[in-house]
């Protein structure tokens, strides 16, 4: 008798539990919000959405604008002094839009925030946000300073050459890292068609180096060599024999990025280990995402040094690409290491 006691127990035990796991349980709705301070531009825009969960998976409400929006939200920006106290108060105006690439995220009813606030480096700034119905959040960021180039300087031609070209900047207030860009631009043509031209630019990034202060103090020089840059026009123009192409002028656009964005991009960083799982960082108080500040400034027209011309149209890597050169009152290309007239 007491075995059948046990046995009756054990079946009403065995078909009375529930194993099944609910994986869209109650959850609590989280803010994310994205901005970059920029005080060289006359509008602050601010990207506010939340988390979302639904039984179609994880990027399935990325698809629908009422899955990735607040219906209210009210947001501040506020400069503040040493002190921390408020010296101005700013108010963000919501704009919805539909022009946008398609992507992950819906391009239907696109929501930003915007502001045209004066933003003075000198200053710290506080966003706040006040959603309805849901936890408030807050962030502050100083602003990166202004971005000085110091080579190129005035009128001087780079050099590709036996010594390395040299691109070099001051260091910025409350600037961590730093990314320059070099534009190349040229024209090009069909040989049969001088005329039907067209104005093209291939940019290379030159490697991104972290300052050693916030403060300002200091400068910074990157070398870039002949063959590391002419070998990638070559690999990114390309030869040919029915096209040729003029040099215009190289543009040198640098970027600057504040601590706390110098981290986001650093931590965001492909693993380069075992471990692929990276941590998650935010500087937002009351949601996740990312409030800072990047400071940019770009010298352009620079030119070519005549050496440096004459490496591009007839150089070991970059003959064949339809270089044009002016040779009194002809024009030559270079052609397996000689010149054509064409």
């Amino acid at each position: 008798m007491k075995n059948l006691f046990l046995y009756f127990f054990a079946f009403i035990a065995l078909f009375s539990c529930d194993n099944s796991l609910e994986i869209n349980a109650d959850y609590d709705v989280e803010n994310v919000v994205y901005s970059l301070l920029d005080k060289d531009q006359d509008t602050q825009w601010v990207r506010l959405h939340r988390t979302y969960l639904g039984t179609d998976g994880l990027l399935a409400g990325a698809t629908h604008s009422d899955s990735l929006y607040f219906d209210t939200a009210a947001l501040y920006l506020a400069q503040l002094n040493d002190q921390g106290n408020v010296l101005n108060t700013y108010e963000f105006y919501r704009k919805d839009t539909n022009i946008l690439a398609a992507g992950t995220f819906t391009t239907d009813n696109y929501r930003l925030y915007w502001t045209d606030a004066p933003i003075d480096h000198n200053f710290e700034y506080r966003l706040r946000g006040f959603i309805p119905g849901n936890n408030n959040f807050e962030a502050v960021s100083p602003v990166v300073g202004p971005v000085e180039i110091t080579r190129p300087k005035g009128f001087q031609k780079l050099t590709f050459g036996i010594q390395d070209a040299k691109f070099g900047w001051d260091a910025a207030r409350n600037a961590r890292l730093y990314q320059g860009y070099i534009h190349f631009k040229y024209k090009e043509a069909p040989v049969r068609n001088p005329k039907d031209s067209a104005v093209k630019t291939v940019t290379y990034a030159l490697p991104t180096r972290t300052g050693s202060n916030l403060t300002g103090s200091g400068n910074y020089v990157t070398e870039l060599s002949y063959a590391a840059y002419y070998q990638f026009l070559r690999n990114n123009i390309g030869t040919t024999t029915d096209t040729v192409r003029v040099f215009k002028s190289i543009d040198f656009e640098l970027w600057a990025a504040a601590d706390d964005y110098a981290t986001y991009i650093n931590v965001s960083q492909p693993s380069q280990g075992i471990v692929q799982e990276k941590p998650l960082f935010t500087n937002i108080d009351g949601g996740i995402g990312l409030f800072s500040s990047r400071g940019h400034t770009i010298k352009k027209q620079i030119k070519l040094s005549n050496t440096s011309m004459d490496s591009l149209w007839r150089g070991i890597y970059t003959c064949n690409m339809g270089w044009v050169d002016f040779q009194g009152i002809d024009s030559v290309i270079c052609v397996d290491g000689f010149p054509i007239k064409f």
